[in-house]
């Protein structure tokens, strides 16, 4: 009778705990996936170099020297973004997954030629999110991005100039989600966001490589504001 006691109270201990994650937001094992749309805010700052045939006096003749010259320069940079997110819940307050994102950037028409230049950039990052305050139909994770990011450029002009690079994306940012149910909710995400550019490839119809004319180089770095809403599932 005292055994069974005791395996009656261990099963009422054990379903009470599993019950009471239930009731929460998020859990162990528990699976997400949202879609969603923003924008983004960025102060940009892009680094040159490049090298300049110039003429010099030696005292008897006009000769010509390679120089080395760099130049920095800041500017600012406004994205629409739609990302797709999955994540597993290793544990009760940590979960793990993956983020998609396409980012298409703002960009002005020019007043001379009337061509508007095309900038779009994808992500594919890994994802921490850190679920520290919950209840039964609001979470909101604290959410840790890093990873792969690949941006192109269009001119747009006859000759058909590009540039595309490789890069780092990382972030930080709070992404509140409420939930309508057991399954569908809504979220909010702000954030702050980075990223880094090393070494543009310039390229046209004629030339696959234009970096080579005055050995180019061209980098960018960019970090500011996220801000976006989606839907989110539960399972």
């Amino acid at each position: 009778m005292k055994k069974l006691l005791l395996s009656f109270f261990a099963v009422a201990l054990l379903t009470g705990i599993l019950k009471a994650q239930d009731e929460k937001a998020f859990a162990k094992g528990r699976m997400t996936v949202s879609v969603g749309a923003g924008f983004g805010i960025y102060g940009t700052k892009v680094h040159t170099e490049y090298d300049q045939q110039v003429p010099y006096w030696t005292g008897s003749s006009i000769a010509w020297e390679t120089r080395r010259y760099t130049n920095d320069t800041t500017d600012g940079a406004f994205s629409a973004i739609y990302p797709l997110t999955f994540e597993y819940g290793v544990t009760n307050w940590l979960g793990l997954g993956a983020r998609f994102a396409y980012s298409s950037y703002f960009q002005e028409t020019d007043s001379i030629s009337g061509i508007q230049s095309k900038v779009r950039a994808m992500d594919v990052d890994f994802v921490a999110n850190f679920h520290l305050v919950k209840s039964r139909r609001f979470d909101m994770p604290i959410s840790l991005t890093i990873g792969y990011s690949n941006i192109h450029f269009w001119s747009n002009n006859p000759a058909n100039s590009q540039a595309k690079d490789n890069g780092l994306n990382y972030g930080i940012g709070l992404v509140p989600r409420i939930y309508f149910g057991n399954h569908i909710g809504m979220f909010f995400n702000i954030g702050y966001v980075g990223y880094n550019y090393p070494s543009f490839l310039f390229f046209d119809d004629a030339n696959d490589n234009l970096n080579t004319t005055n050995n180019w180089k061209y980098s960018l770095k960019g970090n500011g504001l996220n801000m976006g809403i989606g839907l989110i599932g539960k399972f």
